[in-house]
């Protein structure tokens, strides 16, 4: 009897814990447009700069994973999306590595705009807020403005959601492809 309930309460457990993914990307929802997050979860918005759609949507460049080649590609928006190796690589074929001798600082992000051709950066940021706790979030990078012209976090709730797309990832992605779309509208 003892060991029934036990084996009730680990499968009650690991079904709790496991009803999220991590890591694997998904296309946008054809019904509403968005990726398949928790409603409940809406990043605030910290940078919201308006830019130009047509440089804008060219190119992304994103941290250099499957994950975030897939992601970039799905939100359906830009016209090329790279990882940051597959960048690097471009940069070398097409021969500017004279003229564009890094990609570590703004000056040579804005070199790599100005010979290559215009994009913008997506990164992860992560911080732990004192007395906050700790909180994820998305800025994109513009090299021409040698600024961040996008950025938002929302709260990790490592108890409950644990780090998950559907928790943390997909709202994140949400709230940029609302970013991205006004782009749209405002040209």
């Amino acid at each position: 009897m003892k060991l029934t309930r036990l084996s009730i309460v680990v499968l009650i457990l690991i079904s709790m814990i496991s009803c999220g993914t991590f890591e694997k990307a998904t296309t946008l929802n054809t019904r509403t447009n968005y990726f398949p997050a928790k409603k409940n979860k809406i990043p605030s918005i910290l940078i919201d700069i308006p830019t130009n759609p047509d440089t804008l949507k060219m190119m992304l460049v994103v941290p250099s994973t499957d994950y975030w080649l897939a992601m970039g590609k799905y939100m359906n928006y830009f016209d090329k999306v790279l990882t940051y190796d597959q960048f690097e690589s471009e940069i070398v074929k097409k021969g500017l590595s004279d003229k564009i001798t890094s990609l570590s600082d703004k000056v040579g992000l804005n070199r790599a705009y100005n010979y290559f051709q215009p994009f913008v950066i997506l990164e992860m940021t992560k911080i732990n807020k004192p007395g906050g706790g700790w909180f994820a979030g998305l800025a994109l990078y513009d090299p021409k403005k040698a600024d961040v012209i996008f950025q938002n976090e929302i709260r990790l709730n490592l108890m409950w959601d644990g780090w998950t797309d559907q928790g943390t990832m997909f709202p994140l992605f949400n709230s940029m492809l609302d970013y991205l779309r006004k782009q749209k509208i405002n040209k």
